[in-house]
């Protein structure tokens, strides 16, 4: 396991607890249980990049964490805020955006099945339904 800078580890603690504040309107047990379990399963060395920044390969995984209940939401309605930037963090093709919540919103149940209800089942779904659209995409040019 490689070091972890101590600037490295405040930054990932400021930016979960930013995450937590701003969605504190919206935060109840199920999304501090959903973070607790992420941060407990994921040393802070896998966060961060050399610099102490969060690797790109992670920041879906934090944000799903933190925003879990929101999602739920923008995911039952097919849009929104969350859903979008979620896209964005997946590399969704901002043309494809659309089409990627209008699925999301299809497999609604299976994303927020009581018994698989993680961030982590979550983004393995929504990545296999990403993975679908740029397989589409390649066969339309």
């Amino acid at each position: 396991m490689r070091n972890i800078t101590l600037k490295g580890l405040v930054g990932v603690l400021v930016l979960a607890i930013t995450g937590l504040v701003v969605s504190a309107w919206n935060t109840s047990k199920a999304t501090v249980d959903t973070f607790a379990k992420f941060t407990s399963s994921t040393s802070p060395g896998e966060w961060l990049n050399a610099d102490g920044v969060i690797q790109e390969s992670q920041k879906a995984r934090l944000f799903a964490a933190v925003a879990f209940e929101n999602l739920e939401q923008d995911i039952a309605r097919g849009n929104g805020e969350y859903l979008t930037s979620l896209a964005v963090l997946l590399k969704v093709p901002a043309g494809k955006q659309d089409e990627f919540g209008t699925r999301a919103q299809r497999t609604y149940s299976l994303l927020f099945a009581r018994d698989l209800r993680t961030a982590e089942k979550l983004l393995a779904t929504l990545i296999s339904k990403r993975e679908d659209l740029r397989a589409d995409s390649q066969r339309l040019e």
